[in-house]
């Protein structure tokens, strides 16, 4: 199980160094929304949100935790839960204070998610959205490359020694293929990650004030 997990873990690291990510967009500027004439709730602000790219699903969330049985053991994870949904341009009226909007992001990637303070004077948000372009299939064979290479280094790393030690030549002559054919898989799929590799670009938002 040690070795599972520490194979995961250097998988995952290896993943997470092939991604390139790209400086955010520039920030969009205001532009003035249509007004909602209907009140405001008490205690709750208005935002008009706009996204740049075009209409877009947005969500208002919340954390929530939760808890999650696996067997015996229980874990504790943390949900987001949606209180309001929209698509751009739309407009909600929301407790006042800091709130969290749920973006989508362009390609592969996962939602974002922006800290909004929410004031009495109605505001205008306006955010282009972040992209992800997945690297393929050659990014997903680097990983299994790297994965299985791995395995094979640790197996016959383990095999070798054991084979010399006793003179087993067929521990030995099986230790030293595992070892080879490890360190091959691994450096292909190494090699395979970093010409496949994820690219990435986080989104921009900003807030305005709206004149009344």
């Amino acid at each position: 199980m040690n070795l599972s997990r520490t194979l995961l873990v250097t998988s995952l690291s290896l993943s997470v160094g092939c991604v390139h990510v790209f400086p955010p967009p520039p920030t969009p500027g205001p532009v003035q929304p249509p007004r909602l004439d209907t009140p405001i709730p008490s205690g709750q602000g208005r935002v008009y949100i706009d996204v740049v790219d075009g209409p877009t699903n947005v969500r208002v969330v919340n954390p929530v935790s939760v808890e999650v049985t696996l067997g015996d053991q229980v874990y504790e994870d943390t949900v987001l839960e949606t209180e309001q949904a929209c698509r751009t341009p739309c407009v909600v009226d929301l407790p006042l204070g800091h709130q969290l909007l749920e973006f989508p992001m362009r390609g592969s990637g996962p939602a974002e998610i922006d800290d909004v303070s929410v004031s009495a004077t109605p505001s205008l948000y306006r955010r282009a959205l972040g992209s992800r372009r997945s690297g393929g299939a050659g990014f997903v064979l680097g990983v299994l490359g790297t994965t299985f290479g791995g395995i094979s280094l640790v197996t016959g790393a383990a095999l070798f020694p054991v084979g010399v030690a006793t003179d087993k030549s067929g521990l030995t002559t099986s230790g030293a293929i595992t070892l080879g054919v490890g360190a091959v898989l691994t450096a292909l799929g190494i090699w395979a990650m970093a010409e496949n590799p994820i690219l990435e670009q986080p989104g921009a938002g900003a807030k305005y004030d709206l004149t009344p």
